[in-house]
């Protein structure tokens, strides 16, 4: 590939990493939201479960059915959030996937460009040897 050619290409592939980059960030920042969401409702549902058994006997039909009520809807809450969590880690290891892949492209160009650039070094090389040689040649001919 031309080294101009890859200059113009490398700009677009770092740019590209960098918004896949952002875009890991914010599910990774989502990710960990939902997760302690997820942790705030255990924690809710466990403390009333610990509270309901240590009042146990103590409180009437009504207030138990209120109760019963409370649990299973935290127990609903826990499993919908469970779900969301797991689509966050879904969108977030996607996002990761393309990150390497954008990382992989953008090292493929800055090897074709180190490649073009050592390619032109070494012509450049071959080149003013070739005339060091042809200078010699006319030098010493002269010298005859």
């Amino acid at each position: 590939m031309n080294r101009l050619l890859l200059e113009r290409i490398m700009p677009i592939a770092e740019h590209a990493k960098e918004e896949t980059a952002t875009e890991v960030r914010g599910h990774k920042a989502r990710l960990e939201a939902d997760m302690e969401e997820l942790y705030r409702l255990v924690v809710t549902y466990e403390s009333l479960m610990k509270s309901q058994d240590e009042q146990a006997g103590v409180i009437d039909l009504l207030m138990s059915q209120y109760r019963e009520k409370a649990r299973e809807q935290l127990k609903r809450q826990i499993e919908t959030q469970q779900l969301v969590v797991q689509q966050s880690r879904n969108r977030y290891h996607l996002a990761q996937e393309r990150l390497l892949g954008k990382v992989v492209e953008e090292k493929k160009y800055v090897t074709l460009h180190e490649k073009a650039s050592q390619h032109e070094v070494a012509v450049s090389k071959l080149t003013e040897q070739h005339f060091i040689d042809e200078l010699a040649v006319i030098h010493h001919g002269k010298g005859k």
